[in-house]
This record gives structure tokens, sequence and C-alpha cells, in this order.
């Protein structure tokens, strides 16, 4: 029954996406901001060390306003659309390091919002008693699409450096805003699952 349930897919897949366009972009976020915006390398690591600071506060409020007024799908649907926006942004020939700061905060925001709504989801779509499998199994492809994502974007950028030793990443920054519209699609398609089977996404949990 578990694989037989289409939001538990949406589920699942939304979570490979949006994570395979997070975690992967960190590992090189550092360089990004060297090569593209000409940041210090000797600071350049603390404008994507910014993101896990801001989830710990963004990720409770956001996880209280799901509780309070419903809306998860809305929100997954908001957070997928912020970064896939910051990609875009990365893609552009800009190379203002501002720029690179709003967008790190702007990611910030959306790695708060999707998880606290998509976690907190699951219970809503599956039956308790298959909850522990759903968890793991969610977790289980998560962690395939983080080992082998990496890999495929070290080949990307082993292939766009120059003779310098300069990275070209807008190959690469096209691949995340790709997970990232893929993302958006998956939202889309909860939200109209929910409204078909009625999970009860867009309602509050508090009563």
């Amino acid at each position: 029954i578990l694989v037989k349930s289409p939001g538990f897919w949406c589920v699942a897949l939304l979570c490979l996406m949006f994570y395979a366009g997070v975690f992967p972009f960190l590992k090189f976020a550092t360089k990004l901001m060297v090569f593209k915006y000409g940041v210090d390398a000797d600071v350049a690591g603390l404008i994507p060390a910014m993101l896990p600071f801001g989830t710990i506060f963004l990720t409770p409020f956001f996880g209280g306003l799901y509780d309070k007024i419903g809306k998860g799908a809305t929100l997954m649907i908001i957070g997928s659309v912020l970064l896939t926006l910051v990609h875009f942004i990365f893609v552009l020939p800009f190379h203002s390091y501002l720029l690179a700061i709003v967008c790190m905060i702007i990611l910030g925001i959306a790695f708060g919002l999707v998880p606290s709504a998509m976690w907190p989801s699951v219970p809503k779509i599956i039956p308790m008693k298959l909850l522990g499998s759903a968890y793991a199994l969610i977790f289980y492809i998560q962690n395939i699409g983080l080992s082998l994502v990496p890999v495929w974007i070290g080949k990307v950028n082993q292939q766009n450096t120059g003779a310098d030793g300069v990275i070209d990443y807008t190959q690469t920054m096209t691949i995340f805003a790709g997970f990232g519209a893929v993302a958006i699609l998956i939202s889309f398609l909860l939200l109209f699952l929910d409204k078909k089977k009625g999970y009860g996404l867009q309602k509050p949990n508090v009563k």
C-alpha cells in the first residue's frame, strides 16, 4: 500500500529534488563566492554558513505557522520557487557579492519552508502503521540521490574548469535550478492530490 500511494512518491521525490538543490550546492558554494563574486577566500565561507544558522530560527517558525494556519502544500510550493529563483540568479552574469548574500538569505528561507511543511505532511498521507517504513524509504531515496548528485556535479565542474583553474559555474547552477523546477512541479502535483484525495495538507494541525 505504501509504494502504491502517489502522495508518498510525491513527498519522496520532492525531498530528493529539494535537498539535491541544497546540500550538494553548499559543498562548493564557497568556491562560487570566490570565483564568480570575487569574495576574499578568507571570508567566502561565511556567506554559505549563513544558511544553516538561518534555518535554526526559521524552521521552528514555519513549522508553527503550518500548525496554526495549514497551507502545507502552498508552503512547499513557495519554498521550491525560492530555491529555483536563487539558483537561476546564480546562473545570470551578475557579480555583486551583495546579490550573493541576498540569494543565500532567500535560500535559507526556502530551506526553512519546505522541510517544516514536508515532514509533518507525511503522517497525513501515510497510515500510522506504515509511518516508520515511509520515513525510512524516503531517507533511503534521499541518500541515494545525495550520494550521486555530488559525483555528477563534480564531473560538470571539472569539465568547466579553465586552464587558469577558474570554474565556470553556469552549467552547474542550471542543473540546480532544474532540481528546483522539478520540485515546483511535484509540489503542485501534491496540491492537486491533496484536493483529490483529501490528505488535509492545507488544513492546520491545531484544531
